[in-house]
């Protein structure tokens, strides 16, 4: 690459001044130096870099001297000297959250409604749309209505009528319409991910989502000050406050040292069947039991079905990825079933498949906090849940009003709320949530445990007695009947 006279004072600075052992303890320092210095600014702003050439004349916006500070940042010479650019280190942002997924859009959707300015770091390319689809129960639509994008949805997901359980023989074990359970109308669809994420997406203004963002590592500036947020790259991105909205793995809820989650000993494969003619399954959520298996369908459409397959494993194993091993280990498991399953797995495409753990998190008193001064998590990252309910994603969607009505309201207030402040306006929020989504959890994993039993004379006692019990309209939806509530009155709101 050509003579780079600023990369040149960088490399003898670190070389004169520090030594191997302290340049990761140093790098902020120097990053900030050279982002902030106006004399390389000045140079920066009349010469044009290309990469792999030479720099030449030119002019550049403040967005472009930033990303040219970036790629320079982590070219071959400032890795070997441990160098690390902060991107764009005046900046301090009021609220960041890590993670694209459902509780990440709707967060930033909700604070947005009520005018608060929000960031998300998103390390995949686009927002995420595994696990194929899912299902939307009643108090998921207030959520959705709220922010926005219902009305979108609806015409595309229709709408279930009723739970069909049946053995894997095909019998039924219990049966009855939604319309019988109290506390109508109820509601509930199966909806396409990929749909629901992108239209989440589309409430948010543009630039709020930054992808290709890997969270890597977090540290927190001095007490009660901004936190650091080291990407991939190696670029920094600092933040007042910070919420992890980055799954069951989340790497803001490790840095917080939040317990992992347990695997609830058993996998979950999932995949959407294309019926291009028009499926054969009634607009009901079925279920089919066996010995240590269960396999669930859901129309979505007349012509998409999502099903999801769940079986024991003692150990998880390696992770799988390759939807043809997933798929061929699928229909060996149905070699004997229902030949209508059979052909629904037949019909699935590749790409829609994906495979993992079942797992959760029981949020007990007396363990790690869910607030850190002012930090928080949110979503699967919070309350992790086995799918038992389905409820898993509904809960991460009402996770999103009740930060708004606690932390965004706080925010909108304007000026810049102390440490103190936002702590507290997070603590009411996961003393709010947590005391929701632990008893969802907890009855969840019960549920599970019965669907699950693999010894065949508990088997029969279940299905002849248990089941038919916990699947009563009187009991089945109760947990849908929650009441998210609404976003805060603000300005922007009342606008």
């Amino acid at each position: 690459m050509g003579s780079n006279p600023t990369r040149e004072r960088l490399r003898r600075s670190v070389s004169q001044n520090f030594s191997v052992r302290n340049r990761v303890e140093s790098h902020s320092k120097l990053s900030s130096s050279f982002c902030s210095s106006s004399g390389e600014i000045s140079w920066l702003r009349t010469n044009k870099f290309k990469r792999g050439g030479k720099l030449q004349p030119g002019s550049f916006s403040r967005k472009q001297e930033r990303l040219v500070m970036r790629i320079q940042a982590i070219s071959t010479d400032n890795r070997d000297t441990g160098v690390q650019v902060v991107d764009d280190t005046s900046q301090v942002h009021e609220l960041v959250i890590v993670g694209a997924g459902l509780a990440g859009l709707a967060i930033a959707g909700a604070m947005h409604k009520i005018g608060v300015k929000s960031t998300i770091l998103e390390q995949s390319p686009t927002v995420r749309s595994t696990g194929a689809a899912l299902t939307v129960w009643r108090n998921a639509w207030r959520v959705l209505d709220v922010l926005g994008v219902g009305e979108q949805l609806r015409p595309t997901h229709t709408l279930l009528t009723g739970v069909r359980l049946r053995n894997l023989e095909g019998e039924m074990i219990r049966s009855f319409e939604l319309d019988e359970c109290p506390g109508g109308p109820h509601e509930s669809r199966g909806v396409e991910r990929k749909v629901l994420v992108e239209a989440l997406a589309s409430i948010l203004p543009k630039g709020t989502i930054q992808f290709n963002s890997r969270v890597v590592s977090i540290r927190r500036e001095s007490e009660g000050g901004p936190f650091q947020l080291t990407l991939s790259d190696g670029s920094v991105i600092r933040t007042k406050i910070l919420v992890g909205a980055d799954g069951v793995n989340s790497v803001v809820g490790k840095w917080m040292g939040l317990a992992p989650a347990r695997y609830a000993g058993y996998l979950g494969v999932r995949g959407l069947a294309e019926y291009p003619d028009g499926h054969p399954f009634e607009y009901a959520l079925m279920q089919y039991c066996g010995s240590g298996i269960r396999i669930g369908v859901v129309p979505i459409s007349q012509t998409k079905v999502f099903w999801f397959f769940v079986y024991n494993k003692a150990n998880p194993g390696p992770k799988i990825t390759d939807p043809k091993v997933v798929k061929e280990e699928l229909l060996g498991q149905l070699k004997d079933r229902p030949e209508i399953l059979r052909d629904m797995l037949e019909r699935t495409s590749l790409e829609t498949l994906s495979r993992g753990p079942i797992m959760d998190r029981w949020n007990l008193p007396g363990r790690a906090s869910l607030v850190q001064s002012c930090v928080t998590v949110a979503g699967d990252a919070f309350h992790p849940t086995t799918p038992n309910l389905g409820q898993g994603g509904c809960c991460a969607l009402e996770d999103s009003l009740a930060l708004a009505r606690t932390l965004g309201a706080l925010l909108s207030e304007g000026g810049s709320p102390d440490a103190q402040r936002v702590t507290k306006a997070l603590e009411e929020y996961a003393t709010e949530r947590n005391q929701r989504t632990l008893a969802v959890t907890l009855k969840s994993f019960i549920l599970g445990f019965m669907l699950m039993i693999a010894l065949r004379p508990f088997v029969y006692f279940r299905d002849k007695f248990l089941l038919p019990k916990a699947f009563g309209p009187t009991t089945y939806l109760t947990q849908t009947l929650y009441d998210p509530g609404q976003l805060p009155v603000t300005q922007a709101v009342a606008k």
